[in-house]
């Protein structure tokens, strides 16, 4: 394939180039990331497109010139960036293939919902709750009790980065309330807060991801944010294959090709799901950043991504 094809725009032959795979992105800790999977597709002979701020409107006008086109797209910026909108709406106008894609990406910022698909396919999630402003106080207290204190609150739609909306050790109504006026959300959800277990002195908590259908697993300390890779002997040692097979029923329920998920271990030894799902996951390296993902974890995903392509587009 040279990458090249003819088009024609009121009567004249338009020579455009064709890109196996568009990554759009704009927030600056995600360029590394995105230079890797760059590197990766041109290693493996794809032919990759970057998309920033800088070449977005340069981009779109080719786009409508028809002198360019992508076979898949990679979206890391139009949820932050309604400038990206148009774009990906032209990629889907043109059938692009989508890692994730918008169709789907709309179902998952209400919590609520997900909360419902959850517990609709038997996927454990904390005891949860409701909250509305216009709930009576005692109905409030109410909630609470049956929850325990203390809890945790969380706004039910919105993207929340590194637990940033998240009201952890919440003890009263008055936190509630605080917390809706400085959120502005109308909805919330009051849960459960989950104690992990301990094992091997790390607590049970992990972080998964989902890449076109593996699934990396990293322990993530919930204080620290520190992460480090699950292995496969710890898998067998702690029992931990429940957590693969959670992230999996995830993937089948809203067919994203890249999230992850939270999942903690409590004293029980029962897995429960504390985050359920985000589709815009930091891919900053812990070589880098202390709080970052594991070196071979982030590898992993691009390499994975890049190769699910190849296969696809060659397919």
């Amino acid at each position: 394939m040279d990458g090249k094809s003819q088009s024609v725009i009121k009567g004249k032959q338009v020579s455009q180039a064709i890109f196996d795979l568009a990554i759009a992105w704009n927030w600056e800790y995600d360029r590394d990331f995105v230079l890797q999977i760059n590197n990766a597709c041109l290693k493996s002979g794809l032919r990759p497109y970057l998309i920033h701020p800088f070449n977005l409107y340069e981009t779109l006008q080719l786009l409508t010139e028809e002198k360019i086109k992508f076979r898949a797209f990679f979206d890391r910026a139009s949820d932050t960036d309604y400038r990206f909108l148009e774009l990906v709406q032209f990629s889907q106008e043109k059938e692009a293939f989508f890692v994730n894609h918008p169709e789907r990406i709309k179902w998952i910022d209400d919590k609520v919902l997900i909360h419902m698909d959850f517990t609709l396919n038997n996927i454990p999630v904390p005891p949860t709750f409701i909250y509305y402003p216009t709930d009576e106080r005692r109905a409030i207290m109410n909630k609470i009790k049956q929850i325990g204190v203390p809890f945790v609150v969380k706004p039910a739609h919105g993207v929340e980065t590194g637990g940033l909306g998240v009201l952890l050790n919440a003890r009263s109504v008055e936190d509630v309330c605080h917390w809706h006026r400085r959120h502005k959300d109308f909805i919330f959800l009051l849960q459960k807060q989950i104690i992990p277990c301990v094992m091997d002195k790390k607590p049970a908590w992990f972080r998964v991801f989902y890449i076109l259908g593996k699934m990396p697993a990293c322990w993530w300390d919930p204080l620290t944010h520190i992460y480090n890779v699950v292995t496969e002997a710890e898998v067998n040692k702690f029992n931990l294959n429940p957590l693969y097979e959670i992230t999996e029923q995830i993937a089948k329920i809203y067919k994203l090709g890249f999230f992850s998920t939270e999942i903690a271990v409590e004293k029980g030894k029962d897995f429960t799901v504390v985050d359920y799902i985000n589709d815009q996951c930091d891919m900053r390296k812990k070589s880098r950043f202390v709080d970052g993902v594991c070196d071979e974890t982030v590898d992993l995903i691009a390499a994975t991504l890049v190769e699910k392509m190849r296969r696809r587009l060659e397919a």
